[in-house]
């Protein structure tokens, strides 16, 4: 197995975990200082793609924190859509790599509705970093490769600690209950390690099956629907083949009817009243498909070669961070089986040619690290 930069990042996700919740409060000081004192009725999370899946994989736990709603939505959504506002509404744009257009007209907008808005980026010198109030890092590293991966779990956690010390802050949670969730997240990332083992084990055992696929689904709920979406997108981006992604019961209502013998189908099954139902359903379509790839805890799961059946936190809040892991290995190891690089993305200037985003030569250069 090539050591590619795709892989490097995905076994070095739980250190910047560790690494940003330990520095929470440097990485969070000016958007805590400046909302101190700020009225935070609302909020809206904008980012495309992976920024977007992280948005969505830190909603439960915002809203959880602060009992205020939060929205996840795109940001051409944000800016073309969305009509109506409350003043006291905070608008974070997120882009890892800072270079997003669309994330840019979404925090014009908020501005011009006299909304409060933040940037969050990896890039220190981000281009929506000017058109926002206030700017938040995500201390992941430069990602030298298209398809972002500790960036997912960076940016979900680095939304956490912003508004976990913001609450602290203002009084909205105490530190006791801040101690029980930070313990709750040191325990998925303690068992992150073991996972990206076993995970790259099982691809080993599947991919003589898997990499003639044409056709993939990613089928979940809950909490780990955002995994879901992250992890149809990883391999779709690198292996390259048609994969989509769906809530579960979204798949019962139609998108069943389209599986046959060369589909390939991952399931997500986490701890919920729908694992069992999981099960069911395999044993259903596994009438019409022999192509069936649970990934999930080993409780009330028969042994299977071409399950991933790992020990799982099961954490409600935070196993997001863990699920994601057996789709990443395998939209980085899958395709150098297919000779195809899942650092480099297919053409590396296609945003500059459809104007989606402003390259800055740093955040799109994509080289092997040595």
């Amino acid at each position: 197995m090539i050591k590619t930069n795709m892989y490097h990042y995905i076994c070095e996700t739980p250190t910047v975990l560790t690494h940003i919740i330990s520095e929470r409060k440097r990485i969070t000081k000016d958007f805590v200082e400046y909302y101190a004192d700020k009225s935070i009725e609302q909020i809206y999370i904008i980012g495309s793609g992976t920024s977007y899946h992280a948005s969505l994989s830190a909603k439960n736990y915002l809203e959880e924190l602060l009992n205020i709603k939060v929205f996840c939505l795109y940001p051409t959504h944000f800016s073309r859509d969305e009509k109506i506002f409350n003043k006291n509404t905070l608008v974070i744009g997120v882009s890892q790599g800072g270079q997003s257009l669309s994330t840019v007209e979404g925090l014009d907008k908020a501005k011009n509705e006299g909304l409060m808005t933040t940037a969050v980026s990896e890039n220190p010198t981000a281009l929506i970093k000017d058109h926002a109030d206030i700017f938040t890092r995500i201390e992941v590293g430069n990602e030298k490769c298209g398809a972002k991966t500790k960036g997912y779990a960076g940016t979900t956690v680095t939304l956490m600690m912003m508004l976990t010390e913001l609450a602290l802050r203002k009084g909205i949670v105490g530190d006791d209950k801040v101690d029980d969730y930070l313990d709750r997240m040191h325990n998925v990332i303690t068992n992150m390690s073991n996972i990206i083992k076993e995970s790259t084990d099982w691809y080993t055992r599947i991919k003589d099956e898997l990499l003639p696929a044409k056709r993939i689904i990613v089928v979940g709920y809950d909490g780990i629907y955002a995994d879901v979406l992250e992890g149809a997108l990883k391999i779709l981006e690198t292996v390259r083949q048609g994969v989509t992604g769906y809530d579960i019961e979204e798949f019962f209502h139609g998108i069943y009817n389209s599986v046959e013998d060369d589909t390939y189908i991952f399931y997500l099954a986490s701890k919920s009243d729908y694992k069992e139902r999981t099960i069911k359903l395999i044993d259903i379509l596994s009438q019409w498909t022999s192509h069936n790839f649970l990934i999930g805890s080993p409780d009330g799961i028969d042994q299977n070669d071409k399950y991933c059946l790992v020990s799982f936190t099961e954490d409600p809040l935070f196993s997001a961070w863990e699920y994601i892991i057996p789709l990443q290995v395998i939209a980085c190891l899958a395709p150098q089986d297919l000779g195809i690089n899942p650092d480099i993305p297919k053409d590396p200037q296609f945003h500059a040619k459809i104007g989606s985003k402003v390259l800055d030569g740093v955040r799109d250069s994509y080289k092997l690290e040595k």
